[in-house]
């Protein structure tokens, strides 16, 4: 075994799309202050891992990875733990993890390599969440050829009753536009293509800054940048979409009629349990405006089955409502109690019926998505060609318009090799239940 390669660093991300931001904001500070990248954990100095605690599976997955790497951890190696697990567990983590020699907080992770240099005499450093990285920060992309995304804000006002994301990550902090567009002007010039912009709630950006009509404003800033094709929102709180929005997105090309909802439930038991405001009448509503103003759209919805108050009724009725309504792309959590929630100090539904119930609505969801996709076997769309698939060096895959980064399908790419990065028209050949196939270099 070699010697470790003096201030390299390793750095694992975990969690959303908000934390890998982060991360590669970690990583630009690391390069800055004269750390290298490698791939190698054993033979790294420093150990990071960007970790998530928002819901118990990340809490486990974060603690196996940090316990992997401490298990290899070599004499001189020093593995720090920050983000949020660190922020929800604080003082209770460091005691329960004594492998670990840096802990920070959400509010302490921008001050990592000064803490590396520096370290506190107790390893934890607990500091509120004030900030949020800016576009004058480095950050090292890790998304790979042609897109990107661009974090609008941290935090979020609204207090969901199952959700412990206001107690790690604070009230909404939105970065300013000038500060939003000049990182954006710098990623397209850098050659990104699509960008993804992401919080907590888009809908609510700038409102905190006291800008009315936040998000519609930047995003006809946004569009107006040359580079820049396709514009993808993710994360759109159902409560507070605006029609100027959705009037928007349907003038304007560059801004993909793609929608990402959290819709939760539909039954107004639970609704009012979860804390949350709109039940099944006013989110059919709200899905008969949205495709009525944006033709063509593609809806990607977010439920939960199994809170307190979801009895077999309840349930029948988000089944029933997701058949009927027929989203493109759908993903379902089953509930399980957070500690520190409202919702974790109600009866539940067992784990096993929770369970049970996310994967009749997963199977039903998968019977309607193939059935979405087949109807584009024949068509010519664009399509974003990332290069060789992850699980194949034969095959190269890509994505259309409808599908978004990490949660929904990839396109496989069966003929034809154009430039990573580069979008091209794309004849679609074939569906799978998520995925589908295609070939490059047809005319549209």
């Amino acid at each position: 075994m070699g010697q470790l390669r003096k201030d390299s660093f390793h750095l694992v991300n975990l969690g959303c799309a908000k934390n890998l931001v982060e991360g590669e904001h970690l990583a630009g500070l690391m390069l800055e202050h004269g750390w290298s990248p490698e791939l190698d954990p054993q033979a790294a100095r420093v150990l990071v891992v960007n970790t998530c605690g928002f819901i118990q599976p990340a809490v486990e997955e974060a603690l196996e990875t940090i316990l992997e790497l401490a298990q290899d951890k070599r004499p001189g190696q020093v593995l720090a733990v920050v983000g949020c697990l660190v922020g929800r567990y604080g003082k209770k983590l460091a005691r329960s993890l004594p492998e670990a020699d840096l802990l920070l907080s959400p509010g302490a992770v921008a001050r990592l390599p000064h803490y590396l240099e520096q370290p506190p005499a107790d390893r934890l450093v607990m500091a509120p969440p004030r900030e949020v990285f800016t576009g004058r920060q480095p950050r090292a992309l890790s998304t790979g050829p042609g897109w990107a995304y661009l974090r609008l804000a941290d935090g979020c006002n609204h207090r969901c009753a199952y959700c412990t994301i206001p107690a790690i990550r604070g009230r909404l902090r939105s970065r300013a536009p000038e500060d939003l567009l000049d990182e954006a002007r710098r990623l397209a010039q850098a050659g990104i293509r699509e960008l993804n912009l992401v919080a907590q709630d888009l809908t609510a950006y700038g409102s905190d800054l006291g800008l009315e009509h936040g998000l519609v404003r930047l995003l006809e800033q946004l569009a107006a940048i040359d580079e820049l094709q396709w514009i993808r929102l993710l994360y759109l709180h159902p409560e507070t979409l605006e029609k100027t929005l959705l009037e928007l997105m349907a003038k304007n090309k560059k801004i993909l009629p793609y929608l990402d909802l959290p819709i939760q439930h539909v039954s107004d038991r639970v609704v009012r349990l979860m804390g949350r405001g709109l039940a099944g009448p006013e989110l059919e509503r709200l899905i008969e405006q949205i495709r009525a103003l944006v033709p063509g759209v593609v809806l990607r919805a977010t439920v939960m089955v199994g809170h307190p108050g979801e009895d077999q009724a309840a349930f029948d009725e988000l089944y029933d409502f997701i058949a009927r309504i027929r989203f493109q792309h759908l993903g379902c959590f089953a509930f399980q109690p957070e500690p520190g929630t409202r919702s974790a100090r109600l009866p539940a539904p067992p784990a096993e019926l929770a369970q049970e119930r996310r994967d009749a609505v997963m199977s039903l969801q998968q019977q309607i998505s193939r059935q979405h996709l087949a109807t584009k076997v024949g068509q010519v769309e664009p399509l974003l060609v990332l290069g060789p698939h992850p699980e194949s060096d034969l095959l190269w895959h890509g994505r259309l318009p409808s599908q978004a980064p990490e949660v929904d399908g990839l396109t496989i790419i069966t003929s034809g090799n154009p430039a990573p990065g580069s979008i091209v028209p794309c004849r679609i050949t074939r569906a799978h239940h998520y995925d589908l196939e295609g070939t490059l270099g047809v005319q549209q």
